[in-house]
This record gives structure tokens, C-alpha cells and sequence, in this order.
């Protein structure tokens, strides 16, 4: 097991581990441990000695690390994919200290790059949205853990699809350096239509819900929380990130023998899960009228 999939599994297994013992036994615990779990409308109102908030806008900043990082793994791959040029000696180095000197590339050249430009894609849109649509109120904090986490988990993500890629590991497989679209299956396609399908309503929703403290001419008017109507929303009580899930899943067929991607999969459907049932939850506590029909994870189902 390598750093990135120790990392990945380390997040996961806190995660569930927390989720699990807050949904059932949150009352008992002490209100410090609590703190550090929950953020935004989920937060605990109480201020805790020892615990650091920070203000939940700085979600911001985990979009530019985003970016920044897998731009550069981007052009890492488009060096050497596109133009042929051997990977620099400096970054393969940092990637056997990382991923290990072993490791195998069982991936296409074709679907690492595909991959790589769909969450570059990614990136790029959750930054437009965090930073010019996304309304943050202005009391809603997460914890110094929260942050960490959420600085970690972009250029984490990027290490895991170039890590096993052919050309940058010693087990390359030569037949799968160049790129060749032939490659892809029909299921890769299906993979990467579902992934746009997701990117583009989890903009919508987005808009949706920044939509709702904003009037006509589209002036901030207000903090509170209101109930989302329209698009996912009439189906999902967290649709952004019932589409994050998604996204992350096409990736994952994509990157079907990336053994290290997987790691960052569980993580991310781990967190995902137990935001979507904290929101459900939260919403039907709050407001009375919520729509019954509205589901937490399978839109009819449950």
C-alpha cells in the first residue's frame, strides 16, 4: 500500500467510523468531538474551547489547489502523451516516494488522459461556482479538520490517476502508452456521458441554492436557509452531491484496473453518503413542509 492509498483508506475509515458513531450516539458524546465533525448548517451553535472555526467560504480555497494541481498532472500527461516527451526525472521521483517504486500501469494512456481532463473539467467549474455563484452565510463555519481534509483531497485525488499511468511507473504496459481512442468501450463512453450529465446539474443545483438568498436583480437579501426547488431538487434533497458521486463513479470505470483510485472512490462515496443523509435529515427536522416525496441517496427509493 502506498502513501495516496494510505491516506485515502486512513480518511475513509475515520469517516465511517465517525458518521457511524454520531448518527447513532451523538447525544453522548462530548460536545468537542461534535464540533470537529459537523460543519455548516450541520455545526454545533455552542463554541467549544480548543476547537478552531473557520468561515465555511473558504471552500474557496480548495478549488484553487484543485486547479493548480491537476492543471500541472495535466500537463505532465499532455507532455508525454501528446508530444512524446519523456516525464521529468524530478517528478517520477517524487511519485515512487509517494506511490511507490513498484507499482503497475494496467491503464490506458487513453484513459488516464480522458480521465485527467474530465476532473481538470471539474476543477475548473467548481471554482467558477464556489467563487462567483455559491453564497456563503456569513455565520457558517467548518472545523480546522474539515479544511485540512479538504486541502488533501484534490491533489491527493490528481497522485492517484497519474501514479499507475503508463510512462510514469517502471511496469508500463507497451501497448497502452499511445493514445488511441479506439479504446475506449462503450461502457468508458457511457461513463463519460454520465460524468457531463452530473457536471452540469451539480452547476444548476449550485445555482439553485445561491439563487435562494439572492432577489430578481440578483442582489444578496439574504443568510437563511430555505427549501431548493427545481431540477434535481425535486427528486434529491442534496442533488450536488448525489452528481459528485456520480462523477467520481465514471471516473472509476474509467479507471477500472487503477488500483489506487479506488482508495479515493470509497473516500469520496464514504463522505458524500453521510453529507447527503445529514442534509436529508436537517431539512426534514427544519422546515415542516418539506416534500415528502424528496429521497436522501436513489431519487423514488430511498
Amino acid at each position: 500500500m502506498n502513501w495516496v492509498m494510505l491516506t485515502f483508506s486512513l480518511l475513509t475509515t475515520s469517516m465511517i467510523a465517525c458518521s457511524s458513531i454520531f448518527n447513532f450516539f451523538e447525544n453522548k458524546i462530548p460536545t468537542f468531538f461534535s464540533k470537529t465533525f459537523r460543519y455548516g448548517k450541520f455545526a454545533c451553535k455552542e463554541k467549544v474551547f480548543g476547537v478552531i472555526d473557520l468561515p465555511k467560504s473558504w471552500f474557496r480555497h480548495f478549488y484553487w489547489v484543485a486547479v493548480i494541481s491537476y492543471t500541472f498532472i495535466l500537463y505532465q500527461a499532455t507532455q508525454v502523451y501528446v508530444f512524446g516527451n519523456e516525464p521529468s526525472h524530478r517528478f517520477l521521483e517524487f511519485l515512487q516516494c509517494l506511490c511507490g517504486e513498484n507499482r503497475p500501469a494496467h491503464t490506458t494512456a487513453t484513459h488516464i488522459f480522458l480521465a485527467l481532463i474530465l476532473m481538470t473539467l471539474q476543477a475548473y467549474r467548481r471554482f467558477y461556482d464556489t467563487h462567483f455563484i455559491s453564497v456563503y452565510s456569513k455565520n457558517s463555519v467548518m472545523n480546522l479538520s474539515h479544511y485540512l481534509v479538504g486541502i488533501i483531497h484534490y491533489p491527493g485525488s490528481a497522485l492517484a490517476v497519474i501514479c499507475e499511468a503508463p510512462n510514469f511507473t517502471h511496469k508500463a504496459l507497451s501497448s497502452s502508452v499511445d493514445l488511441d481512442i479506439s479504446q475506449l468501450s462503450y461502457t468508458d463512453i457511457a461513463a463519460v456521458i454520465i460524468f457531463l450529465w452530473a457536471w452540469w446539474h451539480q452547476h444548476k443545483t449550485t445555482k439553485i441554492l445561491a439563487d435562494l438568498r439572492k432577489n430578481e436583480k440578483g442582489d444578496l437579501v439574504s443568510n437563511d436557509h430555505k427549501v431548493p426547488y427545481g431540477d434535481w431538487f425535486d427528486y434529491l434533497s442534496a442533488p450536488h452531491q448525489n452528481a459528485e458521486i456520480l462523477m467520481y463513479f465514471s471516473i472509476t470505470i474509467l479507471l477500472w484496473y487503477n488500483i489506487t483510485w479506488f482508495f479515493v472512490f470509497a473516500w469520496v462515496l464514504s463522505n458524500q453518503v453521510e453529507t447527503i443523509l445529514l442534509s436529508h435529515w436537517w431539512y426534514q427536522e427544519t422546515f415542516d413542509k418539506f416534500p415528502k416525496n424528496r429521497k436522501a441517496l436513489i431519487p423514488l427509493i430511498c
